[in-house]
């Protein structure tokens, strides 16, 4: 037990990425996904941004007209605004790479290696930094060039070739899973990298894609062609390999959905009080997986006869895994989500709207703590951090090399004192 615990006061924890500085030269939603997810297990991120702002604080929404989408995605973060194009601009990025331990960007491949901002340009001054590209198709390959978003991924990737009803139209993930799960791949692949440099093994270069996240995605499908010799089709909600596994409407056109293994089968058919044993096409996972269009329909009738949340209680007692199909305002309300603070509503944090939090619970991650900043609000405080004086850092906002979200960027002038 620690001293602190024997004198009553609370133990100091050290979050995960405590003391972890991350440079974000992102933009959009993979990218700037990726350090919040960092930022949120407490690492320090600083966004760096063009001095007239991200292009996503003017995806304006609501009748307030708030940047929603950015303010959700760069909470917990630092923001420097700096002109990338000029000579000035370069050096205060590579002078803040130096002093951080990952760098982050979503550029065209090749467009920060125009600026002298590539990792070769510079591994050699920060041998010790994790620097994780996301582009849409990678850093080499016959489509290294081509311009990738979420949409163009999913149709690559395979996933829109199975995704939509049984027969009907194909459609696109409803979230933007693509751009999301590169995030994710992204975070993964720097927290991996961070572990070999405090081995001393040096830092390293991520390469991260959109078309390979939904790629490497597709074990169920692959499987699937592998073993049969066909081209997997849309199923709806039903499951490639099992069944019962998809949504039912039910008595009062709420919709639930069932996932049922043979572990649970018998109970579930008890609980339904249909006796299906003596049905050779219903006999084993597999049987009823080649005829669940059959099992679907018998089932469907039964689950009409009674409201939704009736057949959740009695599932979830026997056993079976189920649920509703939550809109986005039940999910925000559902007590679940609010009980683990997945989705905090804190005026004096984040402003008047929802933040959506890292859904990773622990005393080592903080998770969701402040509201995005505005335009360079950091940038006087990080450039005097660098060792710029006042001076400087009124001739660099005079000229326009960097921003403090002002409009007139030339008030700081030397002397003045602006966090």
């Amino acid at each position: 037990m620690s001293d602190a615990s024997l004198s009553g006061e609370p133990p100091v924890t050290a979050h995960f990425l405590s003391g972890v500085r991350v440079l974000d030269i992102t933009g959009a939603l993979a990218g700037p996904y990726c350090t919040t997810i960092l930022s949120d297990l407490g690492a320090e991120v600083i966004k760096v941004e063009p001095v007239d702002g991200d292009t996503l604080r003017r995806r304006l929404v609501g009748p307030e007209q708030r940047p929603l989408p950015f303010d959700l995605i760069h909470r917990n973060k630092r923001s420097i605004a700096v002109d990338i194009k000029t000579d000035r601009g370069r050096d205060i990025v590579k002078a803040l790479a130096w002093r951080s331990d990952v760098l982050v960007e979503n550029f065209r491949v090749g467009a920060l290696a125009r600026q002298g901002l590539s990792y070769n340009d510079l591994k050699d001054d920060c041998p010790n930094l994790v620097y994780c590209s996301l582009s849409g198709f990678g850093q080499y390959g016959p489509m290294r060039d081509a311009k990738g978003i979420d949409l163009v991924a999913q149709a690559y990737g395979g996933l829109l070739s199975v995704t939509g009803s049984d027969g009907g139209a194909i459609a696109k993930a409803g979230y933007p899973i693509g751009d999301l799960g590169t995030g994710m791949w992204g975070a993964i692949g720097a927290l991996a990298a961070l572990i070999r440099v405090r081995a001393g093994l040096g830092g390293s270069h991520i390469d991260v894609s959109l078309a390979d996240t939904i790629a490497g995605w597709s074990l169920w499908e692959v499987a699937d062609f592998a073993g049969t010799g066909e081209a997997p089709a849309p199923l709806g909600t039903a499951h490639r390999l099992v069944a019962p596994y998809e949504a039912f409407v039910c008595g009062d056109e709420t919709v639930l959905v069932i996932g049922v293994t043979e572990r649970s089968w018998e109970a579930f058919c008890a609980l339904l009080d249909i006796d299906l044993s003596g049905d050779a096409r219903f006999d084993g996972e597999y049987a009823r997986f080649v005829n669940r269009k059959q099992l679907a329909e018998l089932l469907q009738a039964r689950f009409a006869t009674a409201p939704r949340d009736l057949w959740i209680d009695r599932l979830r007692e026997a056993g079976v895994p189920c649920g509703p199909v939550n809109t986005i305002p039940q999910m925000l309300d559902d007590p679940q989500y609010a009980i683990r603070e997945m989705f905090p509503s804190d005026v004096d944090r984040f402003g008047h709207h929802r933040i959506v939090n890292t859904p990773l619970i622990s005393d080592g991650a903080p998770r969701a703590r402040h509201k995005a900043p505005g335009i360079g609000q950091d940038t006087v405080t990080l450039l005097r951090e660098l060792g710029i004086d006042d001076q400087g850092i009124g001739a660099l906002l005079r000229d326009q090399v960097v921003g403090d979200g002002t409009a007139a960027p030339s008030s700081v002038d030397s002397g003045a004192s602006r966090e």
